[in-house]
């Protein structure tokens, strides 16, 4: 199992805030939502587990690492959510002082042995300091994800060619392009192309035999604006899941839809 496929992309936050311990679990319970592992799992459920575990002894370590962790019914797969707080948050620490790393492991009830495992590793990564240096340095989700996993020892290189694909994503309303272009900063997204494009009907308007049919005298733009973006597989759920917290459900909002086409065969730049 690599942790490339337990490390969630869109369960990584860089800017996360809280005022004492349980709240920090309630956000973490939040952060894991936001994966469709956990879909059908209330995050009441997701925060009493994680605070029975720490009932037993708190999961916070020294040099400002807490690795919260729980077992739950209802998933069948692991999943680790990575939190920063540069500022630190009280978390009844090894050394009493405040933690900025957490690292969250949730796992199925049961398996205890994968579980243990994950433990340990993750506290094998963490042990050294600069890679502490490193995550703390992370402004971006992406930038926080692909940090962790280059310290990992199942991980040679997330951007394999094979492994990546290209998003299409087409926009229909102009005044959307801020936004688009907010998540794309906040995933760490910079390199896209944006290309402009007419809509058939704009087409056929200027045709002779279809005049009349049509009417673009509305000051709307008839104008399709093409966003192509290369990511890994990993990126796709988890830039998805960022566009549709803005826009809601992609499938029912008209103004923007996206596609996502395997790669195959990329050499240069984008």
């Amino acid at each position: 199992m690599e942790f490339s496929e337990i490390v969630k992309l869109e369960c990584c936050e860089v800017n996360f805030t809280a005022k004492n311990k349980n709240e920090v679990l309630h956000n973490i319970g939040i952060l894991l939502k936001r994966s469709r592992e956990f879909r059908n799992i209330e995050e009441d459920v997701i925060f009493k587990a994680l605070k029975e575990r720490e009932d037993m002894g708190s999961t916070g370590f020294s040099r400002g690492i807490a690795i919260p962790h729980c077992q739950l019914e209802g998933i069948d797969h692991f999943i680790i959510a990575i939190a920063i707080c540069k500022k630190g948050i009280n978390f009844d620490s090894l050394d009493k002082k405040k933690s900025r790393i957490f690292v969250t492991i949730v796992g199925p009830k049961g398996d205890r042995e994968t579980h243990l495992k994950l433990l340990a590793q993750v506290s094998q990564i963490l042990k050294e300091p600069h890679v502490i240096d490193e995550i703390l340095q992370s402004t971006t989700k992406i930038g926080l994800y692909e940090e962790f996993l280059r310290n990992t020892n199942n991980i040679k290189t997330i951007t394999k060619k094979g492994k990546e694909v290209l998003m299409m994503l087409t926009v229909k309303d102009e005044s959307i392009m801020q936004d688009i272009t907010e998540v794309f900063v906040e995933y760490g997204i910079q390199d896209s192309i944006i290309l402009e494009t007419q809509n058939m009907e704009n087409l056929l308007s200027t045709t002779p035999l279809f005049m009349g049919f049509f009417n673009f005298t509305s000051e709307q733009n008839t104008l399709t604006k093409i966003i192509l973006v290369k990511l890994t597989k990993h990126h796709i759920n988890a830039l998805i899941k960022g566009l549709e917290d803005v826009f809601g459900n992609l499938d029912t909002y008209s103004a923007l839809s996206i596609l996502v086409l395997d790669i195959f065969f990329s050499k240069g730049n984008m």
